[in-house]
């Protein structure tokens, strides 16, 4: 289990820009993302968000290895299927019966980078953004319902809580001699053992949730007082309009 998708207060360019603006370079990033088909494109793309997060953010190599090692596997799967179900015309070579054309490596490589750019660019926005100024921001900026923008704020609290769950189940689990085992068969028995102390623990966190909220009244008031408020600055416009005007050039030479 990784504890990366979770915000980590620290001093760099991307966390001191407001939420607001970082969507706004969310959206960018998956408007660009979605009009190339070709690997190049999408390769310079992934390695802009890397930049971003290496040096923007600070974050490290193996802290964002981390948080999308899972996706990296899902994409390596992804890949090769891609490779040997997508037709094309100019042939590479042949595995046996199976042929991989140079047009379907082409088609799989953009797909799996195009993956692993979304998913980056989610880690870095979660990694660098705390979630108490992200719905304010979605209140005060953007207008939206806070009933609703405590829901994002309470799925950005709850999946570190439970990755760190997920960990003390595991060590508990080891302590007591009841480590994971090899075979098919032990696998679905490690996986009933481990998923339902977790299930659980997210239920009674659900509930005690719920009827704090009701006690507190949360949500009978149509508009509520905050004790801060989020602020735009000079580097979050810039960086916000620079990958605007980015994507509307990329996207109009794309179009034209």
């Amino acid at each position: 289990m990784s504890l990366a998708f979770q915000f980590y207060e620290k001093k760099s360019f991307m966390h001191s820009l407001d939420p607001v603006t970082k969507l706004v370079w969310m959206v960018c990033i998956s408007i660009l993302v979605f009009i190339y088909e070709t690997a190049i494109p999408q390769l310079l793309l992934f390695a802009a968000i890397l930049t971003v997060a290496l040096f923007f953010a600070k974050l490290s190599l193996g802290f964002v290895f981390r948080g999308i090692w899972i996706m990296l596997l899902f994409s390596i799967g992804f890949f090769v299927l891609q490779v040997i179900l997508v037709p094309g015309e100019t042939l590479l070579y042949n595995l046996g019966p199976i042929a991989i054309y140079s047009e379907s490596l082409d088609f799989a490589l953009a797909i799996t980078i195009r993956i692993l750019t979304i998913f980056t660019t989610s880690l870095v926005f979660v990694a660098t953004s705390d979630p108490r100024d992200i719905v304010i921001s979605l209140t005060q900026k953007m207008k939206v319902p806070y009933r609703y923008a405590y829901s994002i704020f309470v799925a950005l609290r709850f999946v570190p809580t439970l990755e760190q769950e997920a960990k003390v189940i595991e060590a508990a689990q080891t302590i007591r001699g009841v480590g994971k085992q090899k075979g098919l068969k032990n696998k679905a028995e490690n996986l009933k053992r481990f998923t339902l102390p977790l299930l659980m623990g997210a239920i009674r966190r659900v509930r005690t949730t719920a009827n704090t909220m009701e006690a507190k009244g949360y949500g009978a008031y149509q508009d509520r007082t905050y004790i801060r408020t989020i602020k735009y600055n000079a580097q979050g416009i810039t960086f916000g309009v620079a990958w605007c005007a980015l994507t509307v050039t990329l996207l109009s030479m794309k179009l034209l």
